[in-house]
C-alpha cells in the first residue's frame, strides 16, 4: 500500500516526524495553522531584533534534538555552548576540569556560597543511584536525601523549576531524576544556547529538506477536523479536503478535543498547564551583565540571560519567569525583570523597550504519577505527537523530537 502520510501542526514534533519520514524517502504533507513554523519554539521579529517565543536553553543530553539541528541547521556553530556553571544568589557552581561525570561532582564539592556539609550532601545526592518504589514530589525527595532549605533553594529548586516548569511540592521525582542521571552522562549536563533564533535552528532547514524530498509546508493552513472514513483519514481545512493514509496528530493537548470530535474512540488526555513569562529587554548597547546567563533564588525572576554576550545583541537581556504566579500583571512582570537586571548592574537606564511574551499553556504540570498518551491510538495508523506524549522527560523540546521520531519510526516500520 502506498503510504500518503500527513502531519498536523509545524511545531519540533511534527517538523522531527516529517524530517525523518523525508529522510527515509516517504514525502509527507505538513499542515501548521500560523506562517511561522516551530510552535511554542518559534522566532519571532521585533523591533528589528530576531528573538524567540521563549528563552529555550538546550542540554548535552538531548541526543535526539542535536542530531536534527546537525543535520537541518543552516547556519554553522548555531549553539554558544558551556559546561554547567550556575550563579544563584552567591552560591556559584564550576565544572572541575575533570572528565564526567567528576567535572561536575568535583564541581559541586568546591562550589561557592553554601557550607562544607551541604557540598557533601549535594554530591552524595547526585551520586547516588537512586530507585524510587514510587513517585513523590521532588520537594519531599530532597527532604529524604538530606537536602536543607537553603541548598534546595540555591540549586535543586532552580533546576527543578528550568526543567519541569513545576513547583518542586508537585514536581515528579522520577522524571527529576530521569533528567539529572541522563544530565550526569558524558557532556549531558552542558548548557547549549542558540545563537540563532529557535525557527531558524531546526525548523526553516528542515522544511527546505522535506520539500527537497518531494514532500509540501502548508503554512497558515489550519486543519479544522479529522475524520476516519474507510481506510483512510480525511482532513478539512477552510478551503479543502484531503486524503491520506496515515495522520500524525502534532499540535498541543489542548487542541485535541477540536481536532478529533469525530474520533471519539481516541482519549483526549486532561493536563493542568503551567506558565512561562520572557521579557526581552533592551537597553543601551553598553550595557552588560556579568556574566551570559545567571540565577536567582529569591526573586519572582529566575533567570536572566545578556543576548549581547550570547548572540551579539548588544543590550538586549532576557528574563524569564517560570511556572507564573496567576494574576500577574504584565506590567509588573516587565518591572520585576528590570529590577532583577538592576540588581546586577549598578546605574542600570531604564530599558529602550520591552517585549513581555507570556505562554500560559507553555508546559503541562509534570506532577507525581502524572499519566501520558502513548504514540499509538487506538485508530490504526493515527498517532500523536508531542512533548506531552509518553516519556522520561518533561515537556521540552527533546521530549517533542523524540516524539516525532517515534511516529515517524511507527509508520516506516508498519
Amino acid at each position: 500500500m502506498e503510504k500518503r502520510v500527513a502531519v498536523v501542526g509545524g511545531g519540533y514534533a511534527g517538523m522531527a516526524a516529517a524530517f525523518a519520514l523525508s529522510e527515509a524517502g516517504l514525502p509527507v504533507t505538513l499542515f501548521e495553522s500560523s506562517k511561522n513554523l516551530g510552535g511554542r519554539a518559534r522566532g519571532l521579529d521585533w523591533k528589528g531584533k530576531r528573538i524567540d517565543n521563549g528563552q529555550h536553553i538546550l542540554l548535552g543530553c538531548y541526543h535526539d534534538t542535536l542530531s536534527l539541528v546537525e543535520k537541518a541547521c543552516e547556519i554553522q556553530d548555531p549553539f554558544l555552548r558551556m559546561p554547567l556553571s550556575l550563579s544563584i544568589d552567591g552560591f556559584l557552581l564550576k565544572p572541575f576540569p575533570l572528565f564526567p561525570p567528576f567535572d561536575l561532582l568535583f564541581g559541586l564539592l568546591s562550589a561557592k556560597g553554601i557550607s562544607f556539609m551541604e557540598r557533601v550532601n549535594a554530591v552524595r545526592f547526585l551520586a547516588r543511584k537512586i530507585r524510587l518504589e514510587k513517585d513523590l514530589p521532588v520537594s519531599k525527595l530532597l527532604a529524604n536525601e538530606g537536602q536543607n532549605d537553603r541548598i534546595s533553594a540555591l540549586l535543586w529548586h532552580p533546576l527543578c523549576l528550568s526543567a519541569l516548569n513545576t513547583p518542586p511540592d508537585e514536581a515528579s521525582a522520577s522524571v527529576f531524576l530521569e533528567v539529572l542521571k541522563d544530565g550526569l552522562n558524558g557532556n549531558g549536563s552542558d548548557i547549549l544556547i542558540p545563537k540563532v533564533d529557535l525557527s531558524t535552528l531546526f525548523p526553516k532547514g528542515a522544511a527546505r529538506f522535506i520539500e527537497k524530498k518531494g514532500g509540501k509546508i502548508l503554512t497558515e493552513r489550519p486543519v479544522r477536523a479529522i475524520r476516519k472514513k474507510g481506510a483512510d483519514f480525511e482532513l478539512f481545512t477552510d478551503t479543502e479536503t484531503l486524503s491520506f493514509s496515515h495522520a500524525i496528530c502534532a499540535v498541543a493537548p489542548q487542541h485535541l478535543s477540536r481536532l478529533l470530535k469525530e474520533m471519539p474512540e481516541i482519549p483526549v488526555p486532561g493536563f493542568d498547564y503551567q506558565p512561562i513569562c520572557t521579557v526581552y529587554s533592551q537597553y543601551p548597547e553598553e550595557i552588560r551583565l556579568p556574566g551570559k546567563m545567571l540565577g536567582f533564588s529569591k526573586r519572582l525572576c529566575q533567570w536572566l540571560f545578556d543576548r549581547g554576550q550570547i548572540d551579539g545583541q548588544k543590550g538586549l537581556i532576557s528574563g524569564v519567569i517560570s511556572a507564573t504566579h496567576p494574576g500577574i500583571s504584565m506590567d509588573k512582570i516587565a518591572s520585576e525583570i528590570h529590577d532583577a537586571a538592576a540588581s546586577l548592574i549598578p546605574h542600570l537606564p531604564p530599558p529602550i523597550w520591552q517585549k513581555v511574551i507570556v505562554e500560559k499553556r507553555a508546559t503541562f504540570s509534570c506532577t507525581v504519577n502524572l499519566q501520558r498518551p502513548q504514540n499509538a491510538t487506538p485508530v490504526e495508523n493515527f498517532y500523536l505527537a508531542g512533548d506531552y506524549t509518553e516519556g522520561p522527560y518533561p515537556a521540552t523540546i527533546e521530549s517533542a523530537v523524540r516524539s516525532g521520531l517515534a511516529c515517524a519510526r511507527s509508520i516506516l516500520d508498519g
